[in-house]
């Protein structure tokens, strides 16, 4: 038998190696469970879908038939929760739409002008232009002059009035929430507008109370709230 170089025996072991890894590594299939780097694309009109044992679909994304994509997102028990979707052919663009358990749409956004669609927020109504017969007190301690119960669904408040005295009159307006002083006092005549916490829990309902003194002459203080309405922190 011919004698064989040392090192070509070498580098054939080292192709046996290198074929039994590659024979092992085709074996392995990655986890299906998850994925490690990159992007999921689902193209070509294709759709998402997470499904309870139940059989009630979850979470929708992707094509929804009639040329629409969208995304819908529901309870375990199948009502809807979520939505971004027409769910018709009109061309418009998607409304945002929230629901509750009984399948009430509570919120959903304009989608032809921007802003809230639903729901319908109160405005505050025009009120009286006449001072003479606005809230008002002569006494000299701080007396309640105007008052409100809200429920809050927003962690801030502003409220804005207009104040005035009688001539040769002086005094001071103050505000409570929850019979604790919130904002300044101001002297009558000035604007009160100020926004702040509530301090309140959020769906708790809380007491607005206007007061008002006179400090000194021997006519009346006025006070005439015009801007009430929730802010975000």
């Amino acid at each position: 038998m011919a004698a064989v170089p040392l090192d070509l025996l070498d580098r054939i072991r080292e192709l046996e190696r290198q074929v039994r890894e590659l024979a092992g590594r085709s074996q392995i299939r990655p986890a299906m469970d998850q994925v490690s780097k990159g992007n999921v694309k689902i193209g070509e009109g294709g759709s998402f879908g997470v499904f309870a044992p139940t059989g009630a679909q979850i979470l929708g994304v992707g094509f929804w038939g009639n040329g629409e994509y969208g995304v819908s997102l529901k309870r375990q028990d199948g009502t809807a929760a979520m939505t971004v979707r027409n769910g018709t052919t009109d061309g418009q663009a998607q409304p945002l739409r929230l629901f509750d358990s009984r399948g009430h749409e509570i919120w959903a956004d304009d989608v032809a002008t921007g802003g809230i669609a639903y729901p319908w927020l109160t405005l505050v109504p025009p009120q009286d232009a006449a001072p003479i017969r606005w809230p008002q007190t002569n006494s000299g301690s701080f007396t309640l002059v105007a008052q409100s119960f809200n429920p809050v669904y927003q962690p801030k408040i502003r409220l804005y009035c207009h104040t005035i005295a009688d001539n040769g009159t002086a005094g001071e307006v103050r505000v409570k929430v929850n019979d604790r002083i919130w904002g300044p006092a101001i002297t009558a005549g000035s604007e009160f507008d100020h926004t702040d916490f509530t301090c309140a829990e959020i769906g708790s309902v809380v007491e607005v109370a206007i007061e008002a003194r006179r400090t000194s002459g021997t006519g009346s203080v006025y006070v005439q709230p015009k801007m009430l309405y929730g802010r975000q922190t």
